[in-house]
């Protein structure tokens, strides 16, 4: 081993191993959580459109010192619509799961709005609707379509109000939910409103009606009556500060008379009210064990937020009750607030600004990565085609190109969602993190070599991930290439693109590190220290089932090749189903522990086990086909994969000739990668996204660096070899 190979290889096993370790220790030590207290009554207050923009001090008084005292947090209302109208809301809070309401009435036969006043409100009049303008506006229009009858009185059908929501979710939705469980988990509930009757009247439940009461007393009989009471109230959007006043001071009524049963009481904006696109609404608890905290969720992962199918199974923990196989939805908790609620309300603000800045931004992003990249790559293959060398242009494009997923992760350095406009300055932050990490990938040491860039980007790929699911996944949270809480699929560590990102910058940094091995025991070291910390890094602190799904069995293959080892049809079997037991072994480790500090391993286990995990795998299958069929990404997929089937099965294309002069590790790492992209789309609900994104880092700067003639690039080959001799 040479002087310069081996400091590299031991800070090589050094990073692998203290990340391994990071990641074990964040697993491990989970935050100092309160959970709320037993009770025998619980209310729970729907406002549509409650959020931390309407409840100020001014406008609310009342509600602003709730929050004071009590737990706040915010609440991602997705359902099984995109965007939550109401009706939608009460069936998912009921249901514990995401969950809607079936196609509305025709708009001729819809009943007035307000659809819940409460004593005291002020009769508000329906605001018109203004016509879409924009291509945005008529995609909101669209998202919003099926809000246009959820308003007035649930109509009754085939005697059950409820009927049409369970025939919807049973026939129509994959995700396994039961409207109405709630109200068949306590003995009787109490609904007052014409909507929250979706939350509680399953067939077999005791729901009882009651008018709003006017005063906390008749508030306090309303409650008493059940150990649930669900109170619905008219929406907070687009009203005046009288209009706000008087919803106000009506929920203080409500809250009062609670409190007088001794109530837990929770306020929620349970949805949207119409026509508006989803944003994040306000939570606020009232339970001496959760005073003056910040309220989240184990489904979430993340403070401050919670879903709105947290919160049938809160009610029933609160109540001592056992929540329902169907429900999957988590009990929401409190943790120590660190600032005062002006400061805590700025910052939702600026987390509700951010997610929806994200959902205008994401797609446009995609868009331009998804034809830039294929641009890009059909240019350089026709003069691949063509039998051009490779120059410093094509070198340049085929790096920028491949720099610009980990430069919409670097871009959340900058704080530009606390700007005064948040697209522009997320656009900005784009660029400029894109011309940033371009002029490292190229302009550092490693560029005399030819590889050089291309590795470059991926170790800035995988480093940048890497210490963000070690410190939070800051980085992802409202990230293009990331997630965000409103779209509410996932909160924190990998979601599918950025484990993409992840993986294959992991693949081919250890690809680099078997080079500078120089046994088989050495080899086989490197890819079990590499490959142990992108599992770990992956399946923990990053919560990504599919992901460590694609990546063992990768790995797996990853090491037959680089030690040497002739594949066949049954090595390759025993690999994948290695594989598959490996993954399962770590998610039944991961099940053994608490459910509130599971991973999505662990609790994969816990679907196979109650039953509902068919149900998740049938929707996960139909979200990839939806996405398949209607993604841009796909068709920046299908180039990738064309050109690398071009370059594979010509003996003599320069592709071909890289790889082999490089074997066995350069094909060591193509195949791997090629293996971690095609299992990533099998197994996410995105799957299309890993392919095109992961194939979109690599693909483009390697085609800016081959080409010519064969002799051109052994020549190349042997230029890199003196250079790194010399090293």
């Amino acid at each position: 081993m040479t002087a310069g190979r081996k400091p590299a290889l031991v800070a090589f096993f050094v990073i692998g191993i203290v990340a391994t370790l990071l990641a074990g220790l964040r697993t491990a030590i989970t935050p100092d959580y309160t959970a709320p207290s037993s009770a025998e009554k619980v209310v729970v207050i729907g406002v549509p459109s409650l959020d931390w923009d309407v409840l100020t001090p001014e406008a609310m008084p009342h509600l602003w010192q709730s929050a004071e005292s009590g737990a706040v947090g915010m609440l991602t209302t997705r359902s099984a619509r995109s965007v939550t109208c109401p009706w939608d809301g009460w069936v998912t809070l009921g249901s514990g799961n995401r969950a809607r309401y079936p196609a509305p009435l025709p708009e001729d036969e819809l009943p007035p709005e307000p659809a819940d006043p409460l004593p005291g409100e002020p009769e508000p009049t329906a605001s018109e609707t203004p016509e879409p303008t924009t291509p945005e506006e008529q995609r909101q229009e669209e998202a919003t379509e099926g809000c246009l009858g959820q308003r007035g009185v649930v109509p009754t059908v085939g005697g059950q109000q409820i009927g049409p929501a369970v025939v919807e979710n049973r026939d129509n939705v994959r995700f396994g939910a039961e409207p109405g469980a709630l109200g068949e988990a306590v003995s009787c509930s109490t609904v007052v409103g014409g909507s929250p009757v979706l939350a509680v009247g399953a067939e077999d439940a005791d729901v009882r009606t009651s008018p709003s009461g006017s005063s906390p007393q008749e508030w306090s009989s309303i409650v008493a009556d059940c150990p649930l009471t669900l109170v619905a109230t008219s929406h907070a959007l687009d009203r005046s500060v009288a209009e706000l006043q008087a919803l106000d001071s009506a929920i203080k009524d409500i809250v009062e008379g609670a409190r007088q049963q001794g109530a837990t009481v929770i306020i929620a904006g349970t949805s949207e009210a119409e026509y508006k696109r989803a944003g994040l609404t306000t939570l606020i608890m009232l339970d001496p064990a959760l005073d003056q905290q910040v309220l989240s969720s184990p489904s979430t992962g993340r403070e401050p937020f919670s879903q709105l199918i947290d919160i049938a199974p809160t009610v029933l923990s609160i109540l001592g009750e056992d929540q329902p196989a169907s429900m999957t939805g988590r009990i929401i908790h409190g943790e120590d607030r660190s600032d005062n609620l002006t400061d805590l309300v700025a910052d939702f603000q600026e987390a509700d600004i951010a997610a929806s800045a994200h959902i205008s931004v994401a797609g446009i992003v995609f868009a331009v990565f998804a034809w830039v990249a294929a641009l890009a790559v059909v240019l350089m293959a026709i003069l691949l085609h063509r039998g051009r060398s490779p120059t410093r242009s094509t070198r340049a494009l085929g790096t920028a190109v491949g720099a610009i997923p980990v430069a919409t992760l670097v871009a959340n350095v900058f704080p530009w969602w606390s700007t005064g406009r948040p697209i522009v300055a997320v656009t900005l932050a784009i660029a400029a993190s894109w011309v940033i990490v371009t002029l490292i990938a190229q302009c550092g040491p490693w560029r005399r070599y030819r590889s050089g860039p291309l590795i470059a980007v991926a170790a800035m790929s995988f480093g940048v991930l890497a210490v963000d699911v070690l410190t939070g996944s800051h980085l992802q949270l409202n990230s293009p290439f990331g997630y965000n809480a409103i779209v509410a699929g996932r909160f924190t560590g990998f979601g599918n693109m950025t484990f993409a990102v992840f993986g294959v910058g992991g693949l081919v940094l250890i690809a680099l590190a078997c080079t500078w091995a120089e046994s088989r025991a050495m080899r086989t070291a490197v890819v079990a220290v590499g490959g142990l910390a992108l599992v770990v890094l992956d399946g923990f602190p990053g919560r990504d089932f599919g992901g460590v799904v694609a990546l063992v069995p990768s790995l797996l293959l990853m090491w037959l090749i680089v030690t040497g080892v002739r594949l066949s049809k049954l090595k390759l079997a025993i690999v994948f189903g290695a594989g598959v037991l490996a993954v399962l072994a770590v998610a039944l480790v991961d099940f053994l522990r608490p459910p509130e500090s599971r991973t999505h391993l662990g609790n994969f286990i816990g679907q196979l086990m109650d039953g509902t995990a068919g149900t998740i795998i049938v929707r996960k299958l139909e979200a990839n086909w939806n996405i398949l069929t209607g993604s841009v990404l796909t068709v920046l997929a299908f180039v990738l994969v064309a050109v690398v089937v071009w370059q594979w099965v010509q003996s003599s294309s320069p592709g071909r000739l890289y790889l082999e002069q490089r074997a066995p590790y350069a094909t060591a790492a193509a195949i791997a990668i090629l293996s971690m992209t095609i299992l990533g789309f099998a197994v996410n609900d995105s799957g299309i996204a890993v392919t095109a994104i992961g194939l979109g880092i690599v693909v483009p700067p390697l085609l800016g660096i081959i080409g010519g003639s064969a002799t051109q690039s052994r020549s190349a080959h042997s230029s890199d070899l003196r250079q790194t001799q010399s090293t």
